[in-house]
């Protein structure tokens, strides 16, 4: 059984001191005959004057605590809670009763229903305590904001006809809650255009009437994406406030609902909107759309005013800024596109506080998509490339620092971008380079070791200084306890793979596929597919996999032995991470081979397709080769193909070479097998 307790505050009547408690149903009754529309029980109700006996006083109200229980229909039991004191009170006036949170009898009424019973209820209630209809609640709502919120359209229109008047009923039309709003945020708010008209008629200016810093009735809508009514709000009031929280307006909120049609249609009532910031963070509309990466709303903001591309926020970055942080290439690029009513060529060089353009912001979150357009457009105006923030750094220098290898070969691609311009340090980009350099075992493939020496191969320079002091002074030193720590965490990894590869190979001798010939046929115990080509090259990968995992633990052995000097540790530790992925190699081609060994003889297509699908484990190796090619590629167009055009070539032989020796072995291996006839 669910309960509830509404208290009430009225004026009780002059009570005996000794008694603590007076039953009252008749206030329980009152407020069930409003709940229910019973006209003629609640002005039965209204009409219950006190005892003549108890004469009324002056005294503060005591409270009258109504107990509601509800079990299927609603029952009731009253009990009257004198005040400590027990001071005299004035004699009660039904009318004036309020629940807990002091709602009167004519809010109850309000929500409950519109049908002309209610109306009548209401009527009723006015005609016997007339002030209600302006009275507040808790939360400071009047009976008018409790019919908008329920929905009850010809209770809103016959409380408004009560007032008396077309001045009375726009001063109960403008009455304000806690939160600042009427009740045609209420109507706004449930999306009822005919109750935005019932308003609006009361009181044509409703629409003016804002909370202190909240939303308008236009904002409100245009924020719940109410598009036809805020046309509704406009048509009967042009001169209607576009105001919202925090010094935002109206059109702030048609962008963040991504509303292209509500969004031209503010700027077709109120293009000035365009340059208003909020209070908190200074964005504009223009800005918010940037942020989001609205582009077909920023291209509507632009056409409306494009010096809104130009307006600051609190913190001094510009709407380019804002689309560059969140990698939206489209809106940078409409924001720096030429048409016929603008050119916003020169936002590109625009700065925030730090003295950072776009390109700066990109690099910085390492949006490569802005930093490839920047590229792009510095081809035409080289200046942005090089452009240097307060601290002195470029692009070039910001990428260093990020250590992102794909933004620097994309800035080192542009022949434009230099590569010896100093920061305030005094920092070149190889300097900075040479002060990010890892020490230490790191991958071949490090980002910061690579663009170290493709800024030496590419002949940048030092900064001016004495190398002795900027190696004394940015220097690092190995961390011999450290280093040893990152190769003894590591060996578990690689010590588990090694000994894996090292089993299953192992195993595979004694298990060849096809097994092994019987005692009974000749020659007796020999692997039944011996001496053909597929199966002597399972065998030899199958060898070399055991054997590259095997030197993979020796080596390992050494790295992880402390008594082991670090220098050879750490050389130990990367020859045991080869000899690992060559063995891998060599099983990969050992399962290949072994599957189509067994397999092509009944299912040839099946046997090529499942060597087909086993390539792809080597799918890091295009990884690793497409960093390679990369940076060559970079290289190649930086210095020129005269001075570079054997390196890619090069890089492509050696990363063969050096990734798949392995099968060279296997393939030479099995080829001289075959030309000397040993099985």
């Amino acid at each position: 059984m669910d309960s509830r307790k509404t208290t009430t505050q009225t004026t009780d009547m002059e009570s005996d001191p000794n008694d603590g408690e007076h039953p009252r149903p008749e206030l329980t009754e009152l407020f069930m005959a409003a709940r229910h529309g019973n006209r003629d029980r609640l002005k039965r109700l209204l009409t219950k004057v006190a005892p003549a006996s108890q004469s009324p006083v002056a005294s503060p109200p005591s409270e009258v605590v109504v107990h509601v229980e509800e079990v299927d229909s609603i029952q009731q039991t009253v009990g009257v809670v004198n005040d400590e004191s027990n001071k005299p009170s004035a004699v009660v006036t039904p009318a004036e009763a309020v629940t807990a949170g002091w709602d009167s009898i004519l809010h109850v009424v309000a929500s409950s229903g519109d049908k002309p019973d209610f109306l009548e209820c209401a009527k009723e209630i006015h005609a016997n305590a007339s002030h209600l209809l302006d009275a507040g609640n808790k939360k400071g709502d009047t009976p008018l904001h409790c019919a908008a919120r329920a929905g009850r359209v010809k209770m809103v229109a016959h409380l408004l006809r009560l007032a008396g008047g077309d001045a009375a009923a726009r001063a109960v039309a403008r009455r304000q809650n806690k939160k600042g709003e009427t009740a045609l945020h209420e109507a706004v708010r449930l999306g009822s255009g005919e109750m935005v008209h019932v308003l609006m008629s009361a009181d044509p200016e409703l629409a003016r009437v804002v909370p202190a810093d909240g939303d308008s009735p236009l904002y409100l809508a245009v924020s719940l994406g109410r598009r036809d009514i805020a046309r509704q709000l406009h048509q009967r009031d042009e001169k209607l406030s576009y105001a919202g929280p925090d010094g935002k307006n109206a059109l702030h909120a048609a962008v963040l609902r991504k509303g292209k049609e509500m969004t031209k249609m503010i700027l077709e009532w109120n293009k000035n909107l365009t340059k208003q910031a909020g209070r908190s963070n200074g964005s504009t509309p223009l800005h918010l759309a940037a942020s989001w990466g609205y582009h077909e709303v920023i291209s509507l903001l632009l056409d409306a005013d494009c010096s809104a591309a130009y307006q600051q926020d609190r913190r001094g970055s510009f709407p380019i800024h804002a689309a560059a942080f969140d990698d939206h290439v489209k809106a940078v690029s409409i924001l720096l596109e030429e048409r016929k009513n603008r050119n916003l060529k020169d936002c590109a060089e625009l700065r925030n506080a730090r003295g950072q353009s776009f390109l700066h912001i990109a690099v910085l979150e390492e949006n490569q998509s802005v930093v490839a357009y920047a590229c792009k457009l510095g081809k035409l105006m080289p200046a942005v490339l090089n452009m240097q923030d307060d601290d002195g750094n470029t692009a070039l220098h910001l990428a260093i620092e990020a250590g992102n290898l794909w933004i620097f070969n994309l800035l080192m691609e542009i022949r434009d971008v230099e590569l010896n311009l100093a920061n305030r340090k005094g920092e070149t980009p190889l300097d900075l380079a040479c002060i990010m350099k890892p020490i230490g075992v790191h991958h071949e493939l490090s980002p910061r070791v690579n663009i170290y020496k493709l800024l030496q191969v590419a002949e940048a320079e030092e900064g001016n200084h004495r190398w002795d002091l900027f190696h004394e002074q940015h220097g690092k030193k190995l961390d011999e306890k450290e280093e040893a720590k990152k190769i003894t965490e590591s060996t578990q990894t690689i010590g588990i793979g090694s000994v894996l590869i090292a089993t299953v190979a192992f195993a595979t001798v004694f298990a060849p596929p096809g097994g092994y010939r019987a005692d009974d046929h000749k020659p007796g115990g020999a692997p039944t597919l011996a001496g053909r080509y597929a199966f002597d090259v399972f065998i030899i990968a199958n060898t070399l996999a055991f054997i590259c995992a095997g030197l993979s633990l020796i080596s390992l052995m050494h790295a992880g032995v402390a008594t082991v000097d670090i220098r050879t540790r750490q050389i130990s530790f990367v020859y045991s991470i080869m000899l690992l992925a060559s063995s891998a190699r060599s099983l990969a081609a050992a399962f290949a081979f072994g599957m189509y060994v067994v397999l092509a003889p009944i299912a040839r297509t099946t046997a090529i397709a499942a060597c087909a699908i086993t390539g792809l484990a080597l799918l890091d190796v295009a990884w690793y080769m497409s960093v390679v090619a990369a940076r060559e590629v970079m290289l190649l167009k930086r210095l020129g193909i005269a001075r570079t055009w054997w390196r890619l070539p090069k890089a492509i032989v050696a990363t063969l070479l050096t990734q798949f020796w392995p099968y060279f072995v296997i393939i030479v291996v099995v080829l001289y097998s075959k030309i000397r006839k040993v099985h």
